[in-house]
């Protein structure tokens, strides 16, 4: 018999995922007070974060921060360096106390692992995998949620286990285990349905939405709802995130699965009038590390502005965007057409997903956030602005939304997946985004 030594569980009951949903903890402390906190904790997570970029061999793991009772646990591979230190020292006089945690694996070493191991699986059906501190979960939805989503079932068996074992033992050089489960819920891409060609929304699905700018044209903003035009000649449901500029073209940043992963598609506001045409998905999504990123690029003379909408005119200012993943345990707040301006969600672990596509999957580095509402995400949310809690000068740009884990239902869940802003940067130099301290 071959040898069989990963974890497999079937986790099939819908209470025994409920029970392992971590619901947003509950600030004993003013809003305002807590959207400082997290402001702080931001800043410093960054600078490490910046720093074990620039060296040869990163070694950051899993973070995880605690803005209430003012702690950051910092996954660190080896010994952590005197500069690194320094960091934390200066952070403890501003009362936050930085831990670093032995970790055998970096987020890095296990990304590699988690990519290479979905390059392999079969390509036609929906999975995730989950990273965590030297962990990979591999998350395969079972035969009945697979059909409910359009997706090919992935059966644990033959190659597949194959596939598994080779990653099992590759995670196992960086000292890191691999586990596998059989899921009740699959990642499916937040987009909204496909509008016949040349036709508008309709009133009665309009009325049903809840943010959104409609009909800006030469002035932009994120939070906007928008739609591309795919080669099959319909028109896809999303919502843009943040405003920004490449060389001097500006732009507005949303999820790359909104063009069918694919530059030159026509985007058009929810009025009917064209406001740009879809650009840099190849770059930001074919490579060695695909990202659910795109950008809608608009005409020379349009003008962007650094703030989202909440609603249909209401705003909050962009300060400033988030140079790494959202850590575990903070409070962000989104921006949808359908869900609308909420503040309910918690950031989670880092995840490889793979979605469902006629042609095949296709897999990205997202991150999981949980909401302690109705949903996170709904379909056509796609796209939409990620933030930090705003402050009273505004928010930080940290991600855009990607996906959900649907279990019940398609259309919306209470677990999301969201494409870190920060990625936008290391992926096409010369891309900025607008923000109060960057026209």
């Amino acid at each position: 018999m071959r040898r069989r030594s990963l974890i497999i569980a079937v986790t099939a009951a819908l209470g025994v995922i409920a029970a392992a949903v971590v619901a947003p903890v509950t600030p004993s402390a003013a809003a305002d007070d807590l959207a400082e906190v997290q402001e702080a904790h931001f800043a410093v997570i960054d600078q490490i974060a910046s720093w074990d970029a620039l060296t040869p061999v990163p070694r950051l793991g899993q973070i995880e921060g605690d803005p209430v009772a003012g702690t950051i646990d910092i996954g660190w591979v080896g010994a952590v360096p005197s500069e690194v230190r320094a960091i934390a020292d200066a952070a403890a006089t501003e009362g936050i106390d930085v831990t670093f945690v032995p970790q055998e694996s970096s987020e890095q070493e296990l990304l590699e692992v988690a990519y290479g191991l979905a390059a392999s699986m079969p390509s036609d059906g929906a999975f995730a995998i989950g990273i965590g501190a030297d962990t990979l979960s591999v998350e395969v939805p079972t035969a009945e949620v697979a059909e409910s989503v359009g997706s090919e079932h992935i059966a644990l068996e033959g190659e597949v286990l194959d596939v598994i074992d080779d990653a099992e033992q590759a995670a196992a050089e960086f000292g890191a285990q691999v586990t596998v489960e059989e899921t009740d819920s699959a990642p499916v891409n937040a987009a909204n349905t496909q509008l016949q060609a040349g036709t508008a929304l309709e009133a009665a699905s309009a009325a049903n939405l809840s943010a959104g700018r409609t009909n800006d044209t030469s002035v932009l903003s994120g939070g906007m709802r928008v739609e591309t035009q795919w080669a099959s000649g319909g028109w896809v449901s999303c919502t843009s995130g943040f405003t920004g500029t490449f060389g001097h073209r500006p732009l507005i940043v949303t999820a790359a699965h909104c063009s069918d992963y694919a530059d030159g598609r026509a985007v058009r506001n929810a009025a009917d009038t064209r406001i740009g045409t879809s650009d840099l998905v190849r770059e930001l999504n074919d490579g060695a590390r695909p990202y659910d990123l795109g950008v809608i690029a608009a005409s020379y003379d349009a003008r962007t502005l650094p703030r989202i909408y909440t609603n249909e005119t209401s705003t909050v200012n962009i300060t400033r965007s988030q140079n790494t993943w959202p850590p575990a345990g903070y409070r962000l707040c989104s921006s949808g057409q359908v869900t609308g301006w909420k503040c309910d969600l918690t950031a989670g672990e880092a995840y490889v997903t793979c979605y469902s596509t006629p042609r095949g999957a296709e897999c990205m580095h997202v991150q999981i956030v949980r909401s302690s509402g109705a949903s996170a995400f709904c379909l056509g949310d796609s796209g939409g602005p990620i933030v930090s809690l705003p402050t009273s000068q505004g928010a930080i740009a940290v991600g855009v939304v990607s996906g959900v884990k649907s279990r019940v239902s398609v259309r919306c869940s209470q677990e999301g997946l969201i494409a870190p802003i920060s990625q936008l940067m290391t992926a096409v130099e010369g891309l900025q985004l607008h923000t109060l301290n960057r026209p």
